[in-house]
């Protein structure tokens, strides 16, 4: 009988435990799968989403493209605003095909539950955003109101319905429904900008500017021409993806704690399955001793199993990880609106390698000292035990 089958042999014997063992390797390869994929997928969707879009250039005060977006995240108030006439300048620079003006706000609601997202916009913004689909019409006056689709779907309102914003103790008309983009434009309120100057009470004031090109090849010329104006700060579309990823570190921080705590549960799991079975398995250690059977044959019959657990583990995991993965995906929009479009789970060949490197080491490492024990086991004192 081969050590393989041999193995396998033992495994059968106590099914329950291999099965739950089994199912704790499965989960924390799921977990790796899952999170790997998941960072790849949003690097590579937040650079498409910002690739893809029609602005090229944000034009704000020092600083407030990156507390523009952590306010989405945390929120808050941005400490510095562009003024409004920056907006009749930046569309005058050469090069420069149209531009919009939008004022940002973020508020907790007054239970703390959920925060708020206002998005102040000028007739030029949707122009910028070709992804845009408006069903309904444009702004009326100052009471009208654009939803964002999840912002639609959590209120479950419709175009022509009111909707009472507790943060403005105001009630406003559905005019429009931003149809889903996938992305953080979804998360909004949008209002007229002179009205969410007036209710935030920031007249004259602008978060930022968007602004497009006739040619992306003029980017740095044209840049260079906006710096020019007054207390302004001038940031790239595509420099955005590196800022929004700063901030969620604190995010994938805990995420990868969330994997650690997997793994090592699974390792100590794993760990005690294998000093189980070799504590009640030490006369088949001795007798296989007896027949010939050198230490290093037994220590690799208990890394076998060890490896048999791993393998099984991992495959269950990937396959479980990746047909869940559009759940998981649906989830995470949910409960995030602001996340970019895009498939968020991108498994590739370096998300599979590491989950199978990282796995197969932790069973090795876990199957280390029990076969170490199990090698060690005298042949005579086992018979003696008989």
């Amino acid at each position: 009988m081969t050590m393989i089958s041999l193995a396998i042999k033992n495994l059968k014997r106590h099914r329950v435990r291999t099965l739950l063992t089994i199912l704790g390797v499965a989960i924390a390869a799921a977990t790796l799968f899952s999170i790997l994929s998941f960072d790849v997928g949003y690097r590579k969707s937040l650079h498409e989403e910002v690739s893809n879009t029609g602005i090229h250039l944000f034009v704000s005060t020092e600083g407030c493209p990156l507390e523009a977006a952590s306010l989405i995240i945390h929120g808050g108030e941005i400490p510095k605003f562009l003024q409004m006439e920056r907006l009749k300048e930046v569309k005058n620079v050469e090069g420069v095909r149209q531009a919009g003006g939008f004022l940002i706000f973020s508020l907790p609601t007054p239970d703390g539950s959920k925060i708020d997202l206002f998005y102040g916009i000028s007739e030029d913004v949707p122009k910028l955003k070709p992804n845009w689909k408006i069903r309904g019409g444009w702004f009326k006056d100052e009471n009208s109101i654009i939803l964002g689709s999840e912002v639609a779907r959590i209120e479950k309102r419709n175009i022509g319905d009111k909707v009472y914003i507790e943060n403005l103790n105001k009630e406003f008309n559905v005019v429009g429904i931003l149809e889903r983009t996938f992305g953080q434009d979804d998360g909004f309120y949008y209002l007229p900008l002179a009205a969410a100057q007036k209710y935030f009470r920031k007249e004259g004031k602008l978060t930022a500017i968007g602004v497009q090109l006739f040619d992306v090849s003029q980017l740095q010329s044209v840049k260079n021409k906006l710096e020019t104006l007054p207390d302004v700060y001038v940031v790239p579309a595509e420099d955005m993806s590196k800022r929004i990823l700063e901030l969620i570190g604190g995010t994938k921080a805990l995420m990868y704690s969330v994997l650690f705590i997997a793994l090592f549960v699974s390792g100590l799991g794993l760990l005690n399955t294998i000093l189980m079975a070799t504590f009640e398995r030490q006369k088949e250690f001795g007798y296989i001793r007896c027949i010939g059977a050198q230490p290093f044959d037994v220590m690799k019959l208990v890394i076998i199993e060890t490896l048999a657990i791993c393998l099984v583990g991992i495959a269950l995991g990937m396959a479980g990880g990746f047909s869940l993965s559009m759940s998981i995906e649906q989830w995470i929009r949910r409960f995030l609106p602001y996340i970019p479009a895009g498939r968020l789970l991108r498994p590739n060949t370096f998300v599979v390698l590491i989950t199978v490197g990282a796995t197969l080491a932790l069973g090795i490492i876990a199957g280390l000292y029990p076969s170490y024990r199990a090698g060690k086991i005298s042949p005579m004192e086992a018979i003696r035990n008989e």
